[in-house]
């Protein structure tokens, strides 16, 4: 399997990605695949490895608070070591759900991840690695440490982080190629390349540098398909490529924290009556013992400012009539904010002719580069291209997927059953044993609902559709319809 951080549909071109577009002709393309909402990078790193949506893996945002142990507890997924704590004071339960790592150890397989994402990506993708005979590889650790000193020795240090981050992409996939598959003989190896991301954060989607970005990153999938061709490997070996989430430009930047101070709902920037979370296409906001006045007066307020997009509410509070419960898209958890914001977002083109932008949170992108988080179209709608022995040839599914969708399929792969409980399903329309795309159900379906006295505009509307069990996001809008009364 291999990621590429960040990249939107339509930036597989001939001239961008001409090996990923080969392959895209060659096995299945899958035209509606969906990240997991907020389609933050860890998010869709812990659907991608357990089949499930935020409310039942728990990572309900990059960023989000914890109360366990008595204590409350800030986590930072970025970071290995922030991760390490969530495990730690969860007892083992940093995800709430079993990985893939952990199915492939309990079968006596292993699992290799060579990861140049942040830390705390690539030690989520595989956690209990120590426990389950796994394999990850970053630059920052080993695991198992004991395998750091003689993989240097065969392999080399690895190159500093660059933009775009050619040097550790190419790192990465020899250790992958020329180590790793050799040495390990791992039944799944996932590639994780930071590009075209970090460098579209930095400089916008599909700017010069991005499209570097890509190019380079295109070129480390063509060794991929390259080694496996060339040591006959490519009939036995199923290759799926994928991308955790879509990107939109940053038009403007809002400091939701200092708003809300200024409008008398938050006491000061540490205090703890509210707490809030996220720099990027959504805000998690947590109110002190879930009170429901405080829960209705900040979502009143929002309502009302032109930066807000849709807006989703926990159970733990009394319901708000005009905000969709954060059950409907299955991001109900105990770890689950009070309120779930989305910020708005528009078709408008970027300087280089990407539809997509809007206002992000204030803090981590500057007004131009690339971001995420939203629930924006443009945001959820990612790549997943599959081919190899299991997969049909020359197919492009319009059957909506999701990243969830890639732990039961890999275990129907590989011959076991997947766990109960999972929100993915197993795509079978796109393997040679199964029905043919036209024959698979898909129901569509809008949800909507409307503003109180104090935002009589407010229209919120939701677009989903589901296949079998499994529920996609489609996207979500707020409609602001002119208030006629006297």
């Amino acid at each position: 399997m291999v990621v590429f951080d960040g990249l939107r549909p339509e930036q597989v071109t001939p001239e961008a990605m001409p090996h990923l577009w080969r392959l895209a002709r060659r096995g299945v393309c899958f035209r509606q695949h969906h990240a997991t909402f907020p389609t933050e990078t860890r998010v869709n790193v812990a659907s991608f490895m357990t089949g499930c949506y935020p409310g039942h893996h728990g990572l309900v945002g990059n960023q989000f608070y914890l109360y366990e142990q008595g204590e409350r507890w800030r986590i930072d997924t970025g970071n290995r070591q922030s991760v390490a704590i969530l495990e730690a004071v969860t007892g083992g339960r940093a995800l709430q759900r079993q990985s893939l790592g952990e199915i492939l150890g309990a079968m006596g397989e292993r699992m290799a991840i060579v990861n140049v994402g942040t830390s705390g990506n690539a030690y989520l993708s595989h956690h209990k690695a120590e426990e389950t005979g796994g394999l990850i590889l970053h630059p920052q650790f080993t695991i198992p440490t004991a395998e750091a000193d003689a993989l240097r020795s065969r392999v080399g240090a690895w190159p500093p982080a660059g933009t775009p981050n050619t040097a550790q992409i190419h790192h990465a996939t020899t250790i992958l190629l020329d180590d790793v598959i050799p040495r390990y003989k791992p039944t799944i190896a996932v590639l994780w390349l930071s590009e075209p991301d970090s460098t579209q954060h930095k400089t916008g989607i599909s700017s010069r540098q991005a499209l570097a970005a890509i190019r380079h990153a295109d070129a480390a999938l063509g060794r991929v398909t390259k080694k496996l061709e060339t040591n006959g490997l490519a009939v036995s070996t199923d290759l799926l490529v994928a991308s955790d989430h879509g990107h939109s430009t940053v038009t403007h930047t809002v400091d939701v924290t200092a708003k809300l101070m200024e409008a008398g709902l938050k006491e000061s920037v540490e205090s703890p009556d509210v707490l809030l979370t996220g720099t990027g296409g959504c805000v998690l906001i947590y109110v002190q013992d879930h009170d429901p006045s405080k829960v209705e007066a900040i979502t009143e307020f929002l309502a009302r400012q032109p930066w807000c997009g849709p807006l989703f509410t926990s159970s733990a509070t009394d319901p708000v009539s005009y905000a969709f419960p954060l059950q409907l898209i299955q991001c109900q958890s105990p770890r689950s904010p009070d309120i779930l914001m989305s910020f708005t977002w528009n078709s408008t083109p970027n300087r280089w002719s990407l539809p997509g932008g809007g206002p992000f949170g204030h803090g981590s992108v500057e007004v131009g580069g690339g971001n995420h988080g939203s629930i924006s179209p443009f945001e959820i709608h990612s790549v997943l291209v599959a081919t190899g022995p299991h997969f049909q040839n020359g197919v492009t599914s319009m059957i909506p997927s999701g990243n969830v969708d890639l732990l039961p399929t890999l275990c129907y792969l590989l011959g076991r059953t997947p766990p109960e409980g999972i929100d993915g399903r197993v795509l079978k329309e796109a393997l040679t044993d199964g029905p043919t795309p036209e024959n698979v159900a898909v129901k569509a379906h809008i949800h909507e609902v409307r503003g109180t006295a104090q935002s009589p505009g407010f229209k919120q509307r939701l677009q989903t559709s589901t296949v079998a069990h499994t529920l996609y996001l489609e996207t979500g809008q707020v409609i602001r319809e002119e208030n006629n009364s006297t």
